[in-house]
């Protein structure tokens, strides 16, 4: 008798730092083992959707068993679906080269507002205006609502009056860090917290880590 069908094959050796993992076809494995001369009684071998089989069964046979055909499910009448059937010729098609979609016009005629680069110098005047008007949140979790309160005014302010969907971490230390009485790393792991606690977004890949709001946070504005 043989092994046919998917097994698993696990060898390792804490002593020589060796961690070997084979799963496929019983006769692959074993080719292998034999290879790396790891046959025999070394190791662990499991069968995962395997059998014993005679070496003179065919190939061909289902090496998990016979299915009787009785036992199949029926084949489902095709599914209509409700109303009259799709017609392309009735959706407007646009056509237009690449490059030439203008995002700003575009995003104007919808009634957003153009992107523009944050000035975080009037932004700092602003929200100077509004310090005595900023309460801590009250279904917060990061334990500190007045610091969380001010880094949703300042992000809400980037979001809607420049069009940026982020702020990178040395702007918000810039606009923030007295405020929130936090710089350099204690305001990073603050704003991770938030990331964790789903009400920020982080974001990698330019010169350093920037923060974006979630909508539904900064709709509790």
């Amino acid at each position: 008798m043989e092994m046919r069908g998917t097994v698993r094959f696990r060898f390792r050796s804490t002593e020589y730092d060796v961690d070997v993992l084979l799963e496929g076809e019983a006769m692959w494995v074993e080719k292998l083992r034999q290879e790396i001369e790891l046959s025999g009684d070394v190791g662990v071998l499991q069968p995962l959707a395997a059998r014993f089989a005679d070496p003179d069964e065919p190939e061909f046979q289902s090496a998990v068993g016979d299915i009787e055909s009785e036992n199949l499910p029926e084949e489902e009448d095709e599914a209509v679906l409700p109303g009259p059937p799709p017609d392309p010729s009735r959706i407007p098609s646009v056509i237009r080269k690449i490059g030439e979609f203008d995002f700003d016009s575009s995003m104007a005629e919808l009634g957003g507002r153009k992107r523009s680069e944050p000035n975080m110098s009037a932004i700092c005047e602003i929200l100077d205006e509004l310090e005595e008007e900023v309460e801590p949140l009250t279904d917060t979790m990061s334990g500190d609502p007045l610091a969380e309160a001010w880094i949703q005014l300042l992000l809400t302010l980037v979001v809607r009056e420049h069009g940026h969907t982020s702020l990178p971490l040395s702007s918000i230390e810039m606009a923030l860090g007295t405020r929130v009485n936090r710089e350099g790393v204690d305001l990073e792991i603050f704003l991770d917290r938030l990331w964790m606690m789903g009400r920020l977004e982080r974001i990698h890949g330019g010169a350093e880590t920037e923060y974006s709001p979630n909508p539904s946070w900064m709709q509790s504005t």
